[in-house]
Parts: structure tokens; C-alpha cells; sequence
């Protein structure tokens, strides 16, 4: 997988689909995902409060930046950095994540619901909103040559190395949802009201679009053969 000069991931140049990982607080990190609309021009998912001069030119060599969407009401702390830095474009939000958001940022503004970004997305993209989420929990996938790239939002992360703060770590172990490839089930405590149905509903969608590419909101990108077969098995195994 090549980067450009200043940190995006590329994972299709044509399709311009791009992730940037970024630092949030106390270390933690989350994924930006980005995808060609059927314009051309760029929709950008769960943008980072601080990018640099150099990463947006990096991301500009691929397409303007048009739509801009949080994947859920928690990765709402770069929306108003980016408004400011494209005051043209068109911000976006499944309306359980506009309503937190309201509540919890004073910054990030008027958010459009997915259904007016629907006409924008094309045959190869696609938002779809969880059911039975608590703060609009979304997932995207882009069909590429080949297969779909995925972002899983919060539902599923692939943490390596454990938080450093005990009661943190302690968390994560005791939650089972790291390390490695999970279900981020710390995260399902505060996204979702029915998990089994959130992760039902991502394995009929995995399963129509198998992933050869996965983005977690939270880890690193999985691009094995196997990433299709090893997401359906982990989701089975916590649905039955």
C-alpha cells in the first residue's frame, strides 16, 4: 500500500479512496476515509481536528473536497476545523449523530441528513446507517476493482498495542475488544442499543459486499486475502 509524501494511506488511487490516521487525545488514534462522489470530487468521513498545510495539499492532488460526513454522534472534533477549511462544502450526518452532536459541539454546524447525500454518492459508494444505534453509528463501502473496501465505523477495530493507562487497558481486555481484529465492543456500550442487531446487519451487508479491504474507525487497515472471510466468521461468532 503506498502513502503519499505526508501520511494518506492510498488504497485506490482511481476511486480515490485514502485514510489518514490521527491523533485525538492522550495518544488515541482514529481513522479519516475518504472515497471519490460520483462527481469526482471527495467525500470526506470522521476528518481530523488538526491536518497540516502539507496533508491537504497530498489530498487535493485527488479531487476537491465536496461532502464531509461524521460516521457517528462520537467523531464530531474536526468538523469545525473543516468548515472553516472548505467553507463550500456540504456537511453531512445520520440524524441520531446530528442530535448529539448539537448538543455536545459548539463548532460544527448545521449537519444535512445521509438522505440528501444519497444523490451525490454514485453506484460505488455507499453510507448506510446502523439500525438500533444510539448516536447514528454509519459504515461506508466503495466498490473498487476486485471487491469493496469497507469502514467500519466504530463497530469493528483492530488495536494493536493496548492503552498505557490501566483502567483504560483493563477495558479493553476485560471487553474483549483488543487486541487484535474485534468487535469493539467498549465502543457498543455507548453506540449501539441492540448489538446483535447492529452486527447483524453488517454481516447481510459484508456478505453482499465482501471486503477486501477493511478500515476500522479505530486500528490499523486490514488488507489480507482472508479480510472478507475473517469479518463474516468474527460477526457470525457474536450473532449465532
Amino acid at each position: 500500500m503506498q502513502t503519499t509524501p505526508h501520511g494518506w494511506k492510498i488504497i485506490d488511487a482511481d476511486r480515490g479512496v485514502l485514510v489518514l490516521t490521527y491523533e485525538f487525545g492522550a495518544g488515541a488514534t482514529s481513522n479519516c476515509f475518504v472515497a471519490k462522489l460520483a462527481s469526482g470530487g471527495l467525500l470526506v468521513i470522521s476528518p481530523p481536528p488538526r491536518v497540516s498545510a502539507e496533508q491537504l495539499e497530498d489530498l487535493a492532488s485527488f479531487g476537491e473536497v465536496e461532502a464531509i460526513a461524521t460516521n457517528n454522534g462520537h467523531h464530531h472534533m474536526g468538523l469545525g476545523r473543516w468548515r472553516e477549511l472548505f467553507p463550500q462544502a456540504r456537511f453531512f450526518a445520520a440524524p441520531g449523530a446530528a442530535e448529539r452532536i448539537a448538543k455536545k459541539s459548539k463548532n460544527a454546524g448545521e449537519l444535512e441528513p445521509l438522505s440528501a447525500l444519497q444523490p451525490l454518492l454514485g453506484d460505488d459508494l455507499a453510507l448506510i446507517e446502523s439500525p438500533a444505534s444510539k448516536c447514528g453509528e454509519t459504515w461506508a463501502r466503495v466498490k473498487v476493482d476486485g471487491g469493496y473496501v469497507w469502514y467500519a465505523s466504530d463497530i469493528l477495530a483492530n488495536i494493536g498495542d493496548l492503552p498505557a493507562k490501566f483502567l483504560i487497558r483493563m477495558a479493553f481486555t476485560l471487553t474483549k475488544s483488543a487486541p487484535g481484529y474485534r468487535v469493539f465492543h467498549l465502543a457498543h456500550m455507548v453506540i449501539a442499543k441492540d448489538k446483535r442487531a447492529v452486527l447483524r446487519a453488517m454481516l447481510d451487508d459484508i456478505r453482499k459486499h465482501p471486503p477486501t479491504v477493511m478500515v476500522p474507525a479505530h486500528g490499523e487497515i486490514l488488507d489480507a486475502p482472508s479480510t472478507a472471510h475473517d469479518t463474516e466468521q468474527l460477526l457470525v461468532a457474536e450473532t449465532g
